[in-house]
């Protein structure tokens, strides 16, 4: 009997040009929105839409996002967002 295993790809981004996406403005210079999933603490992973970059500290390890809804940015770590406008992230 003969099985045919079809894998699907992924798209994938390197977690080193996520930043310079997330800095793009609009011709009227306002951010450009992106999605991102963030691995939580806690093990889940949590799913954020139209959200713009607020700051980002190139040495550091973390990064400022205003999410949907919110007005003041929240401090994710770098290394815990897994998906970047629905790609998987990789190192």
């Amino acid at each position: 009997m003969y099985f045919e295993i079809i894998l699907t790809m992924e798209k994938r981004i390197h977690q080193s040009k996520i930043w310079a996406i997330m800095e793009q403005t609009d011709g009227r210079g306002k951010p450009v929105p992106f999605s991102f999933q963030y691995a939580k603490m806690d093990g889940t992973l949590k799913t954020y839409e139209n959200a713009v970059l607020s700051s980002i500290f190139s040495k550091g390890t973390t990064v400022n996002i205003i999410t949907e809804g919110n007005s003041k940015p929240h401090t994710f770590r770098k290394i815990l967002i897994v998906r970047f406008n629905k790609n998987k992230v990789y190192i």
